[in-house]
């Protein structure tokens, strides 16, 4: 992404000649190290940055950035299928209850008995 003029006023009182910054985090772009993604016209500081951009997700980006290591527990996956995220099951099963936001269970007012004589309880106490 192109500098704004007041940004771009104040990278040349610095003395640098930078016209760009990364489209991901906003920090500039040195001139020579530039990482993008095939087909778009965006431009990232780093390959975290990038790959943040194009799985649209940090958790995802982070598998994907360490071939050959457990996503759960970063053991090494020798041994296992090519495209192996996990070394086995239990560490597959924690990733998937990490990523899940917990859950509470609300209160909800049924009509079963033991309720039903709980509210004539207190309607005697208040008459």
């Amino acid at each position: 992404m192109k500098l704004t003029a007041v940004e771009l006023a104040y990278v040349r009182s610095l003395g640098l000649y930078i016209t760009e910054k990364c489209d991901g985090c906003g920090k500039l772009l040195n001139q020579t190290v530039r990482y993008s993604i095939a087909g778009r016209p965006e431009v990232y500081c780093s390959t975290a940055c990038r790959d943040r951009v194009f799985f649209e997700d940090e958790r995802e980006a982070e598998k994907r950035a360490s071939p050959g290591r457990c996503v759960s527990c970063r053991a090494s996956l020798e041994g296992k299928r090519r495209r192996a995220l996990y070394c086995d099951e239990i560490c597959k099963k924690r990733d998937s209850r990490r990523a899940q936001p917990y859950l509470t269970a609300e209160g909800k007012i049924t009509r079963t008995p033991t309720q039903r004589n709980q509210q004539l309880a207190e309607a005697k106490i208040a008459s």
